[in-house]
């Protein structure tokens, strides 16, 4: 199955020696940086700008997307856009991940990187993406477009709303309820207590600085 990658950046670097790793037939990269067009990345061209979604099919029968940019919002939106277009948006998982029993995922634009483990009974929606080394442990919820990334500890029973942002090597303790919408957790914060929507937390223990517009 064709395939394109929107994002000709590192991480897009990144994803593309996985998705090769795994077989998966990639003919290029989209993106708006201005640098990025007509160029080739690891030998694979930048074929246009976002807007060129529309014209893959008839161009290059391209068949499918994969999305692996770090921003929440924008990595939906593009992924419901490549949808309604008539592609298809499949799951990367990778061989190493650890997907115990009784886990309940979605089947649309989930990433999973090496060594990471889910614990069983956790509900993983669609559109999350998560980093290398990271645990998530029993009965949590991500909901759509939450961002897990390197080395995070995610605690028991707990809800991440959607588009939640979890830095590096930060942890959720157990005993926590519920991460708000679009919050943004700092690296190497320790989460002890819920956290409002659009609040961004940092430190040890973690705490609001601020609030994301």
């Amino acid at each position: 199955m064709k395939s394109v990658i929107i994002g000709a950046g590192t991480y897009g670097e990144v994803y593309l020696a996985y998705l090769q790793e795994a077989g998966v037939e990639i003919v290029g990269f989209l993106d708006d940086d201005p640098r990025y067009i007509n160029q080739k990345v690891c030998g694979i061209p930048v074929l246009g700008k976002l807007d060129f979604l529309a014209c893959l099919k008839d161009e290059y029968d391209v068949e499918a997307v994969y999305c692996p940019l770090g921003n929440n919002k924008l990595r939906v939106e593009i992924l419901k856009r490549a949808l309604s277009l008539g592609y298809e948006v499949p799951n990367f998982i990778h061989s190493t991940v650890v997907l115990s029993p009784n886990v309940k995922i979605g089947d649309k634009g989930i990433y999973i990187l090496p060594k990471t483990v889910i614990m069983p009974w956790c509900n993983i929606h669609d559109f999350v993406m998560m980093s290398v080394n990271s645990v998530v442990s029993h009965h949590t919820i991500l909901e759509e477009g939450v961002f897990l990334s390197f080395g995070v500890n995610f605690g028991a029973s707990i809800i991440a709303h959607k588009y939640a942002y979890i830095g590096i090597s930060a942890t959720i303790m157990t005993g926590v309820h519920e991460l708000g919408e679009n919050c943004l957790i700092g690296a190497g914060a320790v989460v002890i207590k819920d956290v409002p929507t659009n609040a961004v937390m940092a430190g040890i223990p973690a705490k609001v600085l601020k609030y994301r517009e």
